[in-house]
């Protein structure tokens, strides 16, 4: 198909295209003015849609200066979204599991609960447990979940003992999955985990580029890091049991590595060793972390759906 070039004044003087976007499509002004453009939503009672392009700007265009076939696809498209939405809605309460397609083929499993409702997406923390067991891990933190109205999600395969070269391909193709399946809030998200997994919730707080709000780390600890590239003002919940004596001993010589990366720390204790705190702590610990998150998504323009592993650039 030939794309006419487009005036400063097409589609009301709103924009210029400088390239496509990763879910872009034709659209057609009344006038025959071709861009290229991804749809993002529609305002019935302005007579107005809302497209992202190339160059990250979302303008807003009239319904009435669109051709009659981008009209129609627009309410086809809203019919399908409807739909969608209400079969994602009857998840709610409910565990549900699925794989990354990919070669990596990396199982998650979701834990969508009682008040989920797709058109208001609430919060999510993805979580890692030492052994890969992503399930379990996403077990723990359930009932608080419920109880906040998040969505858990839980990654097996990530496990401790496997080299970074081998998990951060899974990590980069199971994190778009998730983002793309599971309904959420895009600047509510956190990460979380139990020991080797709370560590890899502080590599992935770093190492990928998301407004993460917060990282919940049970009996964890910052490895050999002398710094953290984390967004700044992230919560950091620390829950140890009191004779978690390898964790406990880090904590010093960490607090320093986190006041430098301007985070808000608090610290959650309850009586055990190197485990999963109890139930309780688990919410008080996640009800902080709420009540601790900084509004906004603190990250660079465009920067927000890009994926960027440290040690590659």
């Amino acid at each position: 198909m030939y794309f006419r070039p487009l005036s400063l004044t097409a589609f009301s003087c709103l924009f210029l295209l400088t390239g496509e976007t990763a879910s872009a499509r034709p659209w057609t002004d009344v006038q025959g003015r071709v861009i290229e453009a991804e749809f993002i939503s529609h305002d019935a009672a302005a007579g107005k849609v809302k497209v992202r392009l190339a160059n990250g700007t979302e303008p807003l265009v009239d319904l009435a200066k669109l051709s009659e076939a981008d009209r129609t696809w627009i309410t086809d498209h809203l019919r399908s979204q409807e739909e969608a939405q209400a079969a994602l809605k009857k998840n709610a309460g409910k565990t549900v599991s699925l794989k990354s397609e990919g070669k990596e083929a990396v199982s998650y499993h979701i834990y969508y609960p009682t008040s989920f409702d797709p058109a208001k997406p609430p919060a999510m923390i993805i979580v890692f447990s030492p052994g890969g067991d992503g399930r379990g891990m996403l077990g723990s933190v359930k009932a608080a979940c419920e109880e906040l109205g998040w969505i858990g999600v839980g990654c097996d395969q990530f496990k401790n003992g496997v080299d970074d070269s081998l998990l951060d391909p899974k990590w980069d193709e199971v994190l778009p999955a998730i983002e793309k399946t599971v309904p959420h809030n895009p600047d509510l998200l956190y990460l979380g985990g139990m020991s080797g997994g709370a560590l890899r919730s502080y590599d992935y707080a770093e190492k990928t580029l998301r407004p993460w709000k917060g990282v919940l780390a049970f009996g964890g600890w910052l490895g050999n890091k002398e710094g953290l590239g984390s967004p700044d003002k992230m919560a950091v919940a620390r829950v140890n049991g009191d004779n978690d004596k390898n964790a406990n001993a880090w904590i010093d010589n960490e607090d320093p590595i986190f006041k430098r990366a301007k985070a808000n720390v608090r610290n959650f204790t309850f009586p055990g060793g190197h485990v999963v705190a109890p139930p309780q702590v688990i919410l008080e610990a996640m009800r902080w972390l709420k009540e601790a998150t900084v509004p906004g998504n603190r990250m660079p323009e465009g920067k927000r759906h890009e994926m960027s592993f440290a040690k590659d650039k």
